[in-house]
């Protein structure tokens, strides 16, 4: 609980400076006025993959299925935009909990805690296109614990910083239902703080019920193949993703 508390605490003070720019846009005026959404989601995604913490190394494996969460203990997040003309400023923020007990010895397990925060500015085809270019930066902190019996349970904590450049492509079919896709690349090993190859992509649907709330819905995918001095995770999030957002 201590860990979960110290992270959201993290978590919530760089999701503080993300809505801390569309809410000074805001205040500019109607003449020069952004528009904003906020969209507080729950990601339902298994882990799969391998950790290491302090030398000691261990699987993850779900025998992952669309609907299993059997290795998901704890997953919430929250995305912001806030858009000007073809200029868009992208915040997530995210924070997830899992935990694998596996065959290698009676009581063994791995836990793996933490979250990630990214900014990421958008600029959209300068012909109109519903097609848009993807830059900014994504912080991960993530924890990881192998409990492997008669091994003593090794503990470990990484945070880097990982540049990331993508595509999103947005399209509203009428005034109801609309989707975007989206994939971005980040990482590439740039630092001992960054991860050597992380790749996100998501494909979310649209139903706007309101003038002010839209219902989402969808996929994404998260791999991120970070090697540190104390942890390493070559692992896989995905799965079903469900939301709603509320435009200001």
């Amino acid at each position: 609980m201590n860990t979960f508390l110290s992270t959201a605490r993290r978590l919530r003070g760089l999701l503080v400076l993300i809505l801390s720019f569309p809410a000074a846009a805001n205040a500019q005026g109607a003449t020069d006025r952004w528009a904003v959404e906020l969209t507080p989601y729950l990601w339902a995604a298994g882990l799969d993959g391998n950790t290491a913490a302090d030398g000691t190394g261990s699987e993850i494996d779900t025998d992952y299925k669309f609907f299993s969460l059997d290795n998901l203990d704890f997953a919430l997040g929250t995305a912001v935009e806030a858009r000007k003309g073809r200029w868009a400023v992208l915040g997530d923020a995210m924070y997830v909990e899992f935990s694998d007990a596996f065959e290698r010895a009676p009581g063994s397990e791995v836990e793996v805690s933490g979250g990630f925060v990214e900014t990421v500015g958008a600029m959209q085809a300068s012909n109109g296109r519903p097609l848009e270019l993807l830059f900014g930066l994504r912080y991960v902190a993530l924890k990881s614990t192998v409990d492997i019996a008669p091994v003593p349970r090794a503990s470990a904590r990484e945070y880097w910083l990982d540049p990331l450049i993508g595509l999103r492509f947005a399209y509203d079919f009428n005034d109801r239902w609309s989707v975007a896709l989206r994939g971005d690349v980040g990482g590439a090993g740039i630092s001992s703080k960054s991860s050597e190859l992380a790749t996100n992509v998501s494909a979310m649907f649209g139903w706007r019920i309101g003038d002010k709330l839209t219902l989402r819905g969808g996929y994404r995918m998260l791999q991120m193949d970070f090697d540190g001095d104390d942890l390493v995770l070559d692992a896989t999030l995905q799965g079903y993703v469900v939301g709603a957002s509320v435009a200001f």
